[in-house]
């Protein structure tokens, strides 16, 4: 019985002891995992977020827009509700553009319907996911004279293979008429290309954090340029304690998206991610990652 009881004794402290020691290692698998996958879910939106504010700008005609003589919202890349914690800005991520074949002088009156033929409309439609879109707008930018740029905002009402139909909302100030009776139509609410200018996509993108969870979403309404309806939101990452957008304008001047003006000048968007783990590791911590990285959108430094 004494030998009995030894050899369970004996039995019972190694089996505590390999217990502890695969216990022990599972934690450690199990500290590792959470670490890993907070790394990867930190570079994984810093990714997405780089990649995309680098093409803030795309298809918005920044350039036509230096001739006119005062700033517009509609041409602002950045939106008045972006700021520390969420940036919104425009960006034709989806590349639909194409080239207007109508022939010129090419005129669009504000406020009144008109129908462009272009090369190819099917990059719209393919983007929308519909040839008759509701709220949805276009950019037509290109030379007003010899020496200016001109463009108009047209709300988007019906696409073929080879035409646009549109209505002119806004519209540089470069190109319109100064009342000449040479164009025909509403005087100073007339726009002249002179050449065949571009016609793209309004797309607009904003990411945010709510919670612990940086979100995307995308404007599916561009009615109220300032205040868009925008799509559910995708997550990008989860388990984030801090994302922060600063912005800065082409003299590295920190400057505060809480007007126009300083909207137009950002230059460069510096972005600070903080994530943390899914929970606690065995020592009671909760590890976290800090990453910062700075962008500079192509797009808003054309000038």
């Amino acid at each position: 019985m004494v030998e009995l009881l030894a050899a369970l004794t004996v039995t019972l402290i190694v089996s505590l002891a390999v217990f502890e020691l695969f216990y022990s290692n599972e934690r450690i698998f199990r500290d590792q995992n959470m670490v890993i996958e907070m790394q990867q879910t930190s570079r994984a939106a810093a990714s997405q977020l780089a990649d995309e504010l680098r093409m803030a700008g795309q298809g918005v005609p920044v350039y036509a827009s230096t001739f006119d003589h005062a700033d517009s919202e509609s041409v602002a890349v950045f939106l008045s509700s972006s700021g520390s914690n969420r940036v919104d800005f425009r960006a034709g991520l989806s590349n639909a553009e194409t080239g207007v074949t109508t022939p010129v002088p090419i005129d669009c009156a504000l406020g009144v319907p008109r129908t462009l033929t272009v090369g190819d409309a099917s990059p719209f439609s393919d983007a929308l996911g519909t040839p008759v879109p509701r709220g949805r707008f276009v950019y037509i930018w290109g030379p007003a004279s010899h020496s200016t740029w001109t463009w108009i905002r047209a709300e988007l009402t019906d696409i073929t293979a080879d035409s646009l139909t549109l209505t002119p909302r806004q519209g540089g100030d470069s190109g319109r008429s100064a009342g000449s009776d040479s164009i025909p139509g509403t005087g100073d609410d007339v726009i002249r290309f002179s050449q065949p200018p571009t016609a793209s996509l309004e797309e607009v993108v904003s990411f945010y954090l709510t919670g612990t969870t940086l979100k995307r979403a995308t404007a599916t309404d561009m009615t109220n340029e300032i205040r868009p309806t925008w799509s559910a939101a995708n997550e990008i990452g989860r388990n984030l304690r801090f994302v922060g957008f600063s912005y800065y304008d082409k003299h590295n001047n920190q400057v505060n998206p809480d007007s126009l003006a300083n909207r137009r000048s950002v230059a460069r968007v510096d972005v600070r991610i903080v994530a943390g783990t899914a929970g606690m590791i065995r020592n009671g911590a909760i590890p976290t990652l800090l990453l910062s990285f700075r962008t500079i959108p192509r797009n808003v430094r054309v000038h």
